[in-house]
């Protein structure tokens, strides 16, 4: 996971080089494994900090309605299941203009667990099943390493360069991998900063 954030700072980074180029970076801090009707929440503990950058509106990408692409990294405080996300975003701003929603979809890994073994199974020593039923009742098993991950934001425009958000993260496989699927929830407020055109 230290070399996929390396590669998340090393593209923000590129992002900014030049004063030809427009988008937007972002961090944040997220409640992690929420309960909210969509995953099971409650598993694991600590908060998310995230972290990434977004690009300007694309016109190459006209055929899917000139999204935004972003990139993101969330690191849990507690040691828990960290992720590395990329997507697209759509935003839609109403009013007079500083206030918009931007829902997203992308795809994710993460650092979390994937299929623990059944502490039920036969042939294990006592010792054995204790361990794996507390790896089942304090590890949030995700079911794939590869997820989909929906997110939506709510943001205004503070000043032409910075603006808050509030925002929901969800990982999941929607069972394409399998019943196992308890899903990843994070949901938190983020600082956004603005550089080159707005669009």
């Amino acid at each position: 996971m230290r070399h996929l954030l390396c590669a998340t700072l090393a593209l923000a980074a590129a992002t900014t080089a030049g004063p030809a180029l427009a988008g937007e970076a972002f961090v944040g801090l997220y409640e992690h494994d929420i309960r909210d009707h969509i995953a099971i929440g409650g598993v694991e503990s600590g908060q998310q900090v995230v972290f990434g950058v977004r690009t300007a509106a694309l016109d190459e990408l006209s055929l899917i309605w000139k999204p935004h692409v972003h990139l993101l990294a969330g690191v849990n405080t507690a040691g828990h299941t960290d992720y590395l996300a990329a997507g697209f975003d759509w935003r839609f701003t109403f009013g007079d203009g500083r206030f918009y929603v931007e829902p997203g979809i992308g795809a994710g890994i993460h650092t979390g667990a994937v299929n623990l073994p059944s502490p039920y199974a036969a042939g294990i020593s006592s010792a054995e099943a204790a361990r794996r039923l507390r790896d089942w009742n304090t590890k949030l098993d995700l079911g794939s390493r590869v997820l989909f991950e929906p997110e939506l934001s709510v943001g205004w425009k503070a000043t032409p360069r910075l603006s808050v958000e509030v925002s929901w993260i969800h990982l999941s496989h929607a069972q394409l991998a399998g019943r196992q699927n308890p899903g990843l929830s994070d949901i938190g407020v983020r600082a956004v900063y603005r550089y080159g055109e707005d669009r």
